[in-house]
């Protein structure tokens, strides 16, 4: 995929678009549209790099108002904690 059609992908990933959401957006052809789901290819690592960073910002808000009593937040917050710990068990 091409510099130009990655920037605007990348845009569009950082809204948590889906890649077929994205692929239709920017008119990618069926080719194009799976590399993004290939953790090889450029496509594909810049959509894992977009989610995780996006990811971090809202476990941050997320813990933020946990720690000032958000029911809502601390629930999520224990849901993640337990993700977490169940990952590298």
């Amino acid at each position: 995929m091409e510099q130009e059609l990655l920037q605007k992908a990348e845009e569009l990933a950082s809204l948590l678009l889906t890649p077929q959401q994205i692929g239709s957006l920017l008119g990618l052809n069926g080719d194009e549209t799976a590399e993004f789901f290939n953790e090889f290819k450029p496509a594909g690592q810049m959509y894992r790099r977009v989610l995780a960073e996006q990811a971090r910002e809202l476990h941050e808000k997320t813990l933020r108002l946990a720690q000032v009593g958000s029911p809502t937040a601390i629930e999520q917050a224990n849901k993640w904690l337990t993700a977490a710990q169940i990952s590298i068990e």
